[in-house]
């Protein structure tokens, strides 16, 4: 269990992202607001793929950003799974490999593809390509892969967008 702070300002001329927080250990945090307001911007902050122009970002007391002692730590570094909106999947990839990929228990890989597989209904789907997906499909892998990635913590977003109201309800129980 996890907690972070954070605490950032970045300017985007006619935009300006000023955030700050702080989660508890064992919340699961959602970011809500009006599409353009700077929550997808948030998550790319603390995953390390946006970097703010003042702040402090700080997991499990380390920090991972600050603009006044000169931190930043890149994204390899934090230990933060990030799911993209897009789903960012390697296009030249099958479900299985894009799965495969993050998973760092080579014994395992397998096994650990399999149940995730059979866990987000991708049955059948093991060796096909993301262009052969359906968006719904595509964001179940994508949310299996950010899954099995060793992370402190995981930022999702919008993972349950492209899922209809059925499948959405049981993805957000395997989520939890």
């Amino acid at each position: 269990m996890m907690r972070l702070e954070v605490d950032i300002h970045k300017d985007f001329g006619k935009f300006q992202l000023d955030c700050a927080f702080e989660t508890e250990s064992g919340q699961v945090t959602g970011l809500l607001g009006a599409s353009g307001c700077g929550k997808s911007l948030t998550l790319k902050c603390i995953a390390g793929i946006e970097r703010p122009d003042q702040g402090r970002i700080v997991l499990d007391n380390k920090v991972l950003f600050d603009s006044e002692r000169r931190i930043d730590l890149p994204p390899q570094k934090r230990k933060v799974g990030y799911l993209f909106q897009n789903y960012a999947l390697f296009p030249n990839m099958t479900v299985a490999q894009n799965i495969a990929v993050g998973v760092q228990d080579k014994a395992a890989r397998k096994e650990t593809v399999n149940r995730l597989i059979s866990s987000f209904y991708l049955e059948g789907q093991e060796h096909k390509y993301p262009r052969q997906l359906s968006g719904g499909q595509q964001q179940r892998v994508a949310i299996a892969r950010a899954l099995v990635i060793q992370s402190t913590c995981i930022l999702f977003d919008e993972p349950l967008s492209a899922l209809d109201a059925l499948l959405r309800e049981e993805m957000r129980h395997e989520l939890k």
